[in-house]
């Protein structure tokens, strides 16, 4: 298969009835030149669906079974604590490392999770979480230009607890420098594997999801101005690809990790767990403490862990007909809960009861592969409208709270230009083992816990 340069755009957060919306909208018409030329669908992401699990689900090409990664933490072994993931967390080759071993350049430019930096033949600079700079640069003597340039991996998403117009302000000033230093590295030479991912539309949705569809909305202008500055991004790009685009000498695919929608109600697992006498807390927040007793608990976003002995500090559950009951108790009881929503009617107010959990998974059922060790034992998927959290200190099952806008785990956006002669991948596993097809890279087959090359 011949080789031709791969330039990928990720654009965390956008649904392909976003991206649609925004380009037929005028807010980004470079966008919908780049869809309308080439071609967009949209895929399914894993679950849960969330940045850390879909970013290394599409740059593995393989599922959380095999790279190992299920949220954006993971159970403390004999505790009750957590450990934030990083890049030292993934157990299977990224797109990046196929390339470098086969020769090939690589700018790896905000990607999430992938701090610490590795070292590889390019350059890369570490998308969040990244506590700080320097450890997320490589080669090293990258960093002085960064700090010169007042290069920031995130804004400061505190300020949206309580001034989403700041907010939008500082993500706004963060992009900016951030895409500049992406076209200054983009210009250094011809890279045979660009990447480039922009997390900022992730924190628009969530913070201002109800501006990118309501034209009177207070916040719309500093909101969709982030997208239209990510469209003048693309354009650029497509401008000076233009002629390599046309011979086939390089493909450009922008592509999502998940889908967005509105929130309208977030439900709070754990506490749900404790109504049903499955978690025992003593201690007022933040220092709860989780009692011996516990039968199960819930982590980010609908991740529920059996208390097992060994696994967790004070766990006294062990695998047999206890447990299976347990979890087929938990999940039936799930499927059952009931949001009881207002709405307005030619009568006046009428309550309807709505189903806020669309689906519970058997953790054993739908993960495999050889690092099943963080997996999570159920794992709960919102029914369109509703957010699911851990939720550990809220006093009730449901909620709102700063955010408007929440992960949907279809409809991500995927995008190619030139089309695809072969029919596209529908999942966003799917999507990293067709771009490093079209890198001329060997398949990564996972055999036994070890990454073979086919």
């Amino acid at each position: 298969m011949a080789r031709r340069r791969l330039i990928f755009v990720g654009l965390d957060g956008v649904g392909l009835d976003l991206a649609r919306h925004l380009a037929q909208g005028g807010v980004m018409p470079n966008l919908g030149r780049i869809m309308a030329e080439g071609a967009a669908w949209a895929t399914d992401s894993p679950l849960p669906d969330v940045s850390p699990v879909c970013w290394t689900s599409l740059f593995c090409g393989e599922e959380p079974g095999v790279h190992g990664v299920y949220g954006f933490a993971h159970p403390r072994p004999g505790a009750h604590g957590v450990a934030c993931a990083d890049s030292r967390d993934v157990l299977a080759p990224r797109l990046w490392e196929l390339a470098d071993r086969q020769g090939l350049r690589a700018a790896v430019l905000g990607v999430p999770l992938t701090y610490p930096a590795q070292a590889l033949d390019g350059v890369m600079i570490s998308g969040f979480v990244c506590p700080e700079l320097a450890g997320g640069v490589h080669p090293p003597a990258l960093l002085a230009r960064l700090d010169a340039a007042g290069y920031r991996p995130e804004a400061d998403l505190e300020q949206g607890r309580h001034d989403v117009a700041a907010l939008l302000a500082d993500i706004d000033q963060a992009l900016t420098t951030r895409l500049a230093v992406f076209e200054d590295i983009w210009a250094q030479e011809r890279w045979p594997l660009f990447i480039a991912v922009i997390t900022d539309t992730d924190r628009v949705n969530h913070f201002a999801w109800p501006a990118l569809w309501q034209d009177e909305h207070p916040l719309a202008p500093a909101a969709t101005a982030i997208y239209r500055r990510i469209d003048d991004y693309l354009g650029r790009l497509r401008r000076e690809l233009a002629a390599e685009l046309a011979d086939g000498r390089a493909r450009l695919v922008l592509a999502a990790d998940h889908a967005f929608g509105p929130i309208r109600s977030e439900v709070y697992l754990n506490p749900w767990l404790r109504e049903q006498g499955l978690l025992a807390v003593e201690g007022q927040p933040p220092n709860e403490r989780i009692l011996p007793e516990t039968l199960a608990l819930a982590l980010d976003p609908g991740r529920i862990h059996l208390h097992w002995a060994g696994r967790f500090a004070g766990g006294r559950l062990r695998p047999g007909r206890q447990a299976q009951e347990l979890l087929e108790r938990i999940a039936t009881g799930l499927l059952e809960l009931r949001f009881n929503r207002l709405e307005d009617g030619p009568a006046g107010p009428t309550l309807r009861q709505e189903r806020p959990i669309a689906q519970v998974h058997l953790g054993q059922r739908l993960y495999h592969g050889p690092n099943l060790q963080n997996a999570p034992d159920l794992v709960a998927v919102a029914a369109p409208g509703y957010s699911l959290r851990a939720g550990l200190d809220r006093p009730g099952v449901f909620g709102l709270s700063h955010l408007c806008g929440t992960h949907r785990p279809h409809g991500a956006l995927a995008c190619c230009l030139p089309a695809s002669q072969q029919a596209p991948p529908t999942t966003v596993a799917g999507l990293g083992r067709w771009l490093a097809q079209g890198l001329a890279l060997r398949e990564p087959f996972a055999i036994g816990g070890q990454i073979a090359l086919n």
